[in-house]
């Protein structure tokens, strides 16, 4: 999978606009399930806490929907390095 050398990088430019979590695929499916719970934030590839964008590493698949859309360009896609 694409995960497993690349990551979500934040930068301190976030307004917290949310686009972000409205454009991710793993949000949105999550948000298409009958059994949706939006309280239950844990499965949640990214959200807005405080103001700022929180990627849950975790869940997040790092395709860079997030990155592509930021308006003022606080997320990246992170190419890592590989041993």
């Amino acid at each position: 999978m694409a995960k497993a050398n690349k990551r979500i990088e934040q930068s301190n430019l976030c307004t917290g606009c949310g686009v972000c979590v409205s454009v991710c695929p793993i949000n949105t499916k999550l948000r298409k399930a009958d059994e949706f719970d939006p309280d239950d934030t844990a499965k949640m590839a990214i959200r807005v806490v405080d103001g700022k964008a929180l990627v849950n590493e975790v869940t997040c698949i790092s395709c860079g929907a997030c990155a592509r859309s930021c308006p003022v360009q606080s997320l990246s896609v992170v190419e890592l390095a590989t041993a």
